[in-house]
């Protein structure tokens, strides 16, 4: 990598850092570019050089928190003998960091209702959703089928979208019960039913 994309990598890095934390702390509406850009130690005009907007450093987190959370189910799943075992794996790969999870549902969840009334932020919202259903529902299809170059059909994108629903729901249940261990319990119980009947 040249220097100067090193360092474009770092100010990136450093952003979505800041970002996370001032949004945790604050709330996505209650953000401000000024504590996005004190938190980061870095400017307004290094910020603008690398994102549009807070819109756009959100979904960057978005789109990293996925990638982190789609990795470690994908390795899950290549790794496992058996299925019971692949998702297994992968839910105590999801929610390893119970405090983490918790962060990031709460600014997650307040985009999403953002979205909800905002008619771009749901579109770029809908593209990423898309994306991630179709990266899980790739890895189950081809732990499935045993090969690693099959394409995902509409059941296994079903599944994918059964799977990111009950993972969602039981976190968000989680963000006012405080009780990690029955969410995952919870998950473990269902997933398996939900993805094999699909």
């Amino acid at each position: 990598m040249a220097k100067g994309e090193q360092t474009r990598a770092r100010t990136v890095a450093r952003f979505l850092e800041a970002g996370a934390d001032v949004f945790a702390d604050r709330g996505f509406h209650a953000a401000t570019m000024a504590q996005i850009c004190e938190r980061a130690g870095l400017s307004r005009g290094a910020f603008y050089s690398n994102f549009d907007s807070k819109e756009s450093l959100f979904l960057a987190l978005f789109e990293q928190h996925a990638a982190t959370q789609l990795d470690a189910v994908a390795s899950a799943f290549e790794n496992a003998p058996d299925f019971d075992t692949a998702v297994s794996t992968a839910v105590g790969a999801a929610v390893a960091d119970p405090d983490a999870e918790h962060r990031w549902f709460l600014i997650s969840t307040e985009f999403t209702i953002y979205a909800a009334r905002n008619a771009d932020a749901a579109r770029l919202l809908v593209e990423h959703d898309t994306r991630v259903r179709s990266r899980l529902a790739t890895t189950i299809a081809r732990f499935a089928t045993g090969d690693a170059a099959a394409q995902p059909s509409e059941d296994d994108l079903e599944a994918a979208r059964f799977a990111i629903a009950l993972y969602e729901g039981v976190q968000l249940g989680a963000l006012v019960e405080r009780d990690a261990y029955q969410a995952r319990r919870t998950m473990l119980r269902f997933l398996p039913l939900g993805v094999k009947n699909s």
